[in-house]
């Protein structure tokens, strides 16, 4: 069956792929590869093994892998609108920390060209942005520009750029892995202290273009956010120099 063929490609080329290529999903049968052959009489050649990946890094809570899958289930600790916010940026979490997780310091602060930005300075973008909406819903913080505090620790990584090339560099994968999963944590703490009440009324300043906007609205700006640098982060990946070509999507 066509379709099933292509959803069964779609979900393991998602986010779902980087738990583990070689595991089946959804109850499948894994199937030995086999190589077309016009002789039915000789032997397909063995599948190469497929390459070691690192353990996937430690995730924050309610990262499950059994149930990651599993978009608006009940949370303990969170009420419905919001639990279901909290899945998806728990599913979308690891589609930036497993395809990053082998990445060498110099793969992290390889720069393509003079307007790019390195893939190190992308993730610890993410975890700015999150910081920053933290401020704007959990301390009911409205401002025309970063404060100082914030621009003091962040704004290298917020704003990229001229300032994000010259200062995001020299840093390991566990230092952006970590910066990462702090400022989830921190997100899970404020939005167990909230209810669907808190997060579906209307701001008192306006949102973008001018109309009314809700904390709903602003933290999924937050996972979209995430969804829109984990593809460029992995098209950086793939042309990163000596990377192996493959034809999987992006």
């Amino acid at each position: 069956m066509q379709f099933a063929s292509t959803r069964r490609t779609f979900l393991a080329q998602s986010a779902l792929g980087v738990f583990a290529a070689s595991v089946p999903m959804f109850g499948q049968t894994a199937q030995p590869a086999v190589s077309p052959s016009t002789n039915s009489s000789q032997s397909p050649a063995p599948a190469p093994p497929p390459p070691k990946r690192s353990p996937m890094p430690r995730m924050a809570p309610p990262y499950d892998k059994a149930t990651i899958n599993m978009i608006g289930r009940p949370i303990s600790g969170y009420t419905p609108q919001i639990g279901t916010m909290v899945s998806m940026l728990t599913w979308m979490e690891p589609a930036v920390l497993g395809p990053t997780r082998d990445l060498t310091q110099d793969q992290l602060d390889y720069l393509f060209d003079k307007n790019a930005n390195t893939i190190g300075a992308l993730m610890l973008h993410l975890a700015a942005t999150e910081v920053l909406y933290q401020r704007i819903t959990f301390g009911n913080e409205n401002f025309d520009k970063l404060p100082p505090d914030y621009e003091a620790k962040w704004g290298p990584a917020m704003n990229l750029g001229a300032a994000g090339r010259t200062s995001i560099k020299g840093h390991d994968i566990a230092y952006y892995q970590d910066a990462i999963r702090e400022a989830r944590e921190k997100t899970l703490v404020e939005f167990a202290k909230k209810d669907d009440a808190w997060f579906s009324t209307a701001l008192k300043e306006p949102g973008w273009g001018g109309g009314p906007v809700n904390n709903f609205c602003l933290w999924f700006h937050v996972c979209e956010h995430i969804s829109h640098h984990a593809g460029q982060i992995d098209l950086l990946i793939k042309r990163l120099p000596g990377a192996k070509n493959d034809d999987s999507a992006g």
